[in-house]
């Protein structure tokens, strides 16, 4: 691994859809041109948080990085606030690559794409449509089907939802779902007739009830032993429910099928759906593809954990060394 801070931090804005959105360009020291890596994070990320531990570690290898907040989060604009919608970041992704190749100081043929949980398989979905792309690196995706989206319910009222003794059935987290889809819709419908924005915590140390559910779109002490750290931290620890429509509509799967871009994907049995990843991993077309399994990582410790991070860049900058032009 590289020395670090070997790298200048430069803040940025850029547009996005009608919108201004705010990153922070980790340049490596010395001349350019060079290589480039827009980032995209976990569910309700901002900038700070896992993006850019793997922005300036990046940097460190002499990667142009860019975190970003996408729009209605952190610094950059856009109502309702902390809508979380998968197709918009996406989007504001897409956005973060027209401004990088405005930058004399960006290679125009090496330009990659690295997520972290949901960012991870979005930026495999992105790379499938958007050829600027060279190469791309998926950490411990949230891959976005039906049996992770269930998954990610169970754990939310579940001590263990990788005990299929213990964990809800897959009949009592379809009604989960049903009824937070429920809530969403109402949700929305009372936002378009008057304006309101109806907000719950995004995470809560407890478990919801299995039956009745939680007011809270992540609860749980799983999740919390992340996102709980950050709340004290200046972190927004709420989200629009009616993002749900949104969140809940989205799909990894039909874009993953076309990949035809060198794609990377790390993953362990200590991650969320394991067998999403590997589902995931098979249907990408192209041969130039690689799955690393670090069994003894778990799930957060991909976020942050100075050591895991290390491992984890020096993986993916040596997969996209491979395949610059």
């Amino acid at each position: 691994m590289a020395k670090h801070g070997n790298y200048t931090a430069e803040k940025v804005a850029f547009p996005s859809h009608g919108e201004n959105l705010v990153g922070v360009v980790y340049r490596p020291k010395g001349n350019g041109p060079f290589p480039a890596v827009v980032l995209l994070g976990p569910y309700s990320f901002e900038k700070e948080q896992a993006p850019t531990y793997y922005a300036t570690r990046l940097a460190d290898e002499g990667f142009l990085a860019l975190a970003f907040d996408p729009r209605t989060v952190g610094e950059s604009s856009g109502t309702p606030r902390r809508l979380e919608n998968p197709k918009m970041k996406n989007e504001d992704a897409v956005s973060a690559l027209d401004y990088l190749l405005t930058r004399p100081d960006v290679d125009p043929d090496g330009v990659f794409g690295l997520g972290i949980c949901q960012g991870g398989p979005e930026m495999l979905d992105i790379a499938s449509y958007d050829d600027r792309i060279k190469a791309v690196a998926s950490v411990t995706g949230y891959y976005r089907d039906r049996e992770t989206d269930l998954f990610m319910i169970a754990a939310g009222v579940a001590e263990n939802p990788f005990d299929k003794a213990t964990a809800p059935t897959t009949e009592e987290l379809e009604a989960l779902l049903a009824a937070r889809l429920v809530r969403a819709r109402d949700a929305k419908a009372r936002y378009e007739a008057t304006g309101e924005v109806i907000y719950r915590p995004l995470v809560a140390p407890e478990l919801g009830d299995r039956k009745a559910g939680s007011e809270a779109g992540l609860p749980g002490p799983l999740v919390w032993s992340w996102y709980g750290p950050w709340t004290l931290r200046g972190w927004e620890n709420r989200y629009a429910v009616m993002s749900d429509l949104d969140h809940f509509d989205y799909t990894t799967v039909p874009g993953v099928a076309k990949l035809d871009k060198p794609a990377l994907i790390i993953h362990s049995d200590m991650c969320m759906n394991p067998a999403a990843a590997r589902r995931h991993f098979d249907s990408i077309p192209t041969k130039d593809k690689k799955l690393l399994w670090e069994n003894g990582t778990n799930h957060f410790q991909y976020y942050e954990q100075p050591d895991v991070v290390d491992r984890t860049v020096g993986h993916a900058a040596d997969w996209f060394r491979e395949h610059m032009a």
